[in-house]
């Protein structure tokens, strides 16, 4: 399962994200396992099926034991960091932590880290966060894509008093995300927790893309609306090369940008979406030295993409072609060393693995805490994902 869609003709919220995805076959216990390493009293998780509109959903409700005062970005960031929970769950929850401190701090004038959250800084909002993370860590798609998104038009009553739909938070989040809105009723739709879920993503925004689906689930809201209160999730593999057709490179040359900056400009390209991102160094004219900042991008995101180089950097031009590439297919799997889950991606063709990459991230995890050599934990991984 390569792609993830989110389709969200309902809006999006965190419990309707976290629903889809275990209406679409991720297993509760994944869920409940990083949930229950949360050093967070007094809560419960119900996960049950339901109806909306005629449409079978499934409904994730987080009750909370007392009423609970707002937190800080600070110490909800800590709350994380010091949790025992997989890297690739606790990256993913705090990129989502970030995104919303963010847009909070730039809506009400203050730096992101002394952001006090109020409605979405509550437990409920820590266990969709952290519970959708770890669905995600789960799934593994290599592209994740998101629909036009539902907004309502009119106010909403918040503890900063009434504001517009969709609220500012909302607003900012996903205008920094490029997504798309198309406006419906006139209910607040789109929560703050909800736009930072899906923007942290990375995802691609816009049409559904060619694919075989492979798993479906509809995540259901708590109100009751004229339309299905639904989130749909479809999960699948592509029927065409959706990774590389419409393939744009983009390159620009640069001369008088920060060193420093290179990598941050690489990692927001990679983050929006982009298929890879490198430098090379050359020698321009009057034999200064410069790099060559290329990126591939998909056709759909080169707006994206263009304007992350032209704010990130001192270009003043972007030169962009169409490309194509012949790659082999790819499958992602999961093996045990050390009693450590590594991620594994192959490629294959004509039913031969041709190619191993095991994940970095849970290879180096897996280093740390067994005491063997990472390069040792590469070679095991590897061994293991060639034999399945």
């Amino acid at each position: 399962m390569t792609i993830l869609y989110f389709d969200c003709p309902s809006g999006a919220s965190g419990d309707m994200i976290l629903g889809a995805l275990l209406d679409a076959g991720v297993p509760e216990e994944v869920v409940r396992s990083s949930l229950d390493a949360l050093d967070l009293p007094n809560w419960s998780l119900e996960v049950a099926a339901t109806i909306k509109g005629g449409i079978r959903a499934t409904r994730a409700s987080v009750s909370i034991g007392r009423a609970e005062g707002p937190r800080t970005y600070r110490a909800m960031k800590s709350l994380l960091e010091t949790a025992p929970l997989l890297q690739g769950v606790r990256e993913h929850a705090l990129a989502t932590l970030e995104v919303l401190a963010r847009a909070e701090g730039r809506v009400h004038g203050r730096a992101f880290e002394d952001v006090h959250f109020h409605e979405i800084g509550t437990t409920d909002a820590m266990i969709d966060i952290v519970g959708v993370s770890a669905a995600l860590d789960h799934l593994a798609p290599l592209t994740v894509f998101t629909s036009a998104i539902a907004t309502g038009t009119g106010t909403v009553i918040t503890a900063h008093g009434e504001l517009p739909l969709p609220v500012p938070a909302v607003t900012e989040i996903l205008q920094n995300a490029g997504a798309s809105l198309v406006g419906k009723g006139t209910e607040e739709l789109v929560t703050p927790t909800g736009a930072a879920i899906l923007a942290a993503t990375g995802a691609s925004y816009g049409e559904l893309p060619a694919l075989k689906i492979e798993a479906s689930g509809y995540g259901a809201g708590r109100r009751d609306l004229t339309w299905p209160n639904v989130l749909r999730v479809l999960i699948g593999e592509p029927t065409t090369d959706t990774s590389e057709s419409g393939t744009l490179l983009l390159e620009t040359n640069l001369d008088d940008l920060n060193p420093e900056l290179i990598p941050y400009v690489i990692e927001s390209l990679l983050n929006a979406g982009a298929r890879d991102a490198w430098t090379t160094p050359i020698v321009m004219k009057k034999g200064r030295p410069a790099i060559t900042l290329s990126a591939l991008v998909a056709t759909s995101s080169k707006d994206q993409m263009t304007e992350i180089l032209f704010k990130e950097t001192t270009t003043l031009g972007i030169r962009m072609r169409p490309v194509d590439r012949d790659v082999l297919d790819r499958d992602s799997v999961e093996v045990e060393v050390e009693g450590f889950r590594v991620r594994v991606k192959r490629g294959h063709r004509g039913g031969e693995v041709l190619t191993i990459a095991p994940e970095y991230e849970d290879c180096a995890e897996a280093a740390r805490k067994s005491g063997l050599p990472l390069k040792r934990i590469y070679d095991i991984a590897a061994e293991i994902a060639r034999t399945l």
